[in-house]
């Protein structure tokens, strides 16, 4: 499917190619009306319709593609927040091609509220609501401005994301294919450039451009490479995931021509067919007995669960064979609620 020649040939005609706003990539940069002129940097908070999210714009010197980097889409997942603010920082529009648009943080009432993935106004994950909605709900309403005004004036999307205070987590990116041989390569080729090593294909998202649930499914749905990145885990913001995510930004930029030099691709990648999730069968106190990195065999034991006076109920068997991408790390946990997700690792060559 993804071949070395294809993804190089899409690499030539989609980076130097693009006709959505990389041709207007040396014109001031106008979102949610506020304008950056060429060679300019701007932080400041766009504000519609009471909904607040605070940007920091880079219009470099030279012309080149439109990059959208964006934390926080689930407030509590914070290296990346952090990632970010560093890298506004040590941009220099003069040595910039290209626009790169930084949004730092996506939902900031579930940042504040410390939840784990939803939005407190209304309980729902922004990431699964795309492409939102202007009349909808609170969280409806942020993915139609990222969709409309973030997304429609990008070329490219990296969605930053990390393991929630309940996720232990093995760092990862997912690379999204929706059919269309081009985009798919190139969207892989984005995925490598990021130098991770564990990369997720996953074709499994509407194809359809108004039922695109996610976010970067939304870029991808309307022709624009879109990944997310998994960095860091268990709510922490610690100073080497901070510094990776830090490093797949750069990387990015550089595969992008966007900065000088070149990206630094991992040396082994491994690529995963799918990721399954493997659901509690019962309320109570889960327990792991498989750790972030193992690999299991379809049918084995990765937990118990034991009821609220501390007698086992039930034993954890394993969905599917691979590596173990995710552990529920908290005692918590409800029947049908994933207690381990299992990368399961592709067979087919793809280079």
């Amino acid at each position: 499917m993804f071949s070395k020649t294809k993804a190089t040939s899409a690499l030539a005609s989609l980076i130097f190619g693009l006709t959505s706003f990389s041709s207007l990539a040396n014109a001031p940069y106008e979102l949610m009306g506020n304008t950056t002129a060429t060679g300019e940097k701007a932080s400041f908070v766009a504000k519609q319709n009471g909904i607040s999210l605070p940007v920091t714009v880079i219009n470099g010197s030279k012309e080149g593609p439109v990059l959208l980097l964006t934390a926080g889409v689930h407030g509590d997942e914070y290296p990346s927040m952090f990632a970010l603010q560093k890298l506004q920082k040590e941009i220099d529009p003069s040595r910039l091609s290209g626009v790169l648009v930084v949004l730092h943080l996506a939902n900031v009432d579930g940042f504040h509220s410390r939840l784990i993935a939803l939005n407190p106004r209304d309980h729902k994950n922004l990431n699964r609501a795309f492409p939102g909605s202007a009349s909808g709900t609170e969280t409806e309403q942020i993915a139609h401005i990222l969709t409309k005004e973030f997304i429609n004036k990008s070329d490219y999307l990296v969605d930053m994301h990390s393991g929630s205070a309940n996720q232990s987590l093995l760092n990862h990116v997912y690379s999204p294919f929706v059919g269309d041989e081009k985009l798919d390569a190139l969207t892989l080729d984005l995925a490598k450039a990021t130098g991770m090593r564990h990369i997720v294909l996953y074709g499994n998202r509407p194809r359809d451009p108004e039922n695109s649930i996610s976010y970067p499914n939304t870029a991808m749905t309307r022709g624009k490479p879109g990944l997310t990145t998994e960095i860091g885990h268990l709510g922490m913001s610690d100073e080497a995931s901070i510094d990776e995510a830090f490093d797949v930004a750069q990387n990015i930029m550089r595969f992008l021509k966007m900065l000088p030099g070149k990206e630094r691709a991992h040396a082994k990648p491994v690529m995963y067919d799918a990721v399954v999730s493997t659901k509690s069968p019962a309320d109570g106190f889960f327990t792991s007995t498989v750790k972030v990195g193992n690999f299991i065999a379809q049918g084995q034991k990765v937990g118990v669960i034991t009821d609220y006076f501390g007698n086992q109920v039930e034993e954890v068997i394993a969905s599917a064979s691979g590596r173990v991408m995710m552990v529920n790390a908290t005692p918590p946990i409800r029947v049908g609620e994933s207690v381990v997700s299992i990368g399961v690792i592709s067979r087919k060559e793809t280079d």
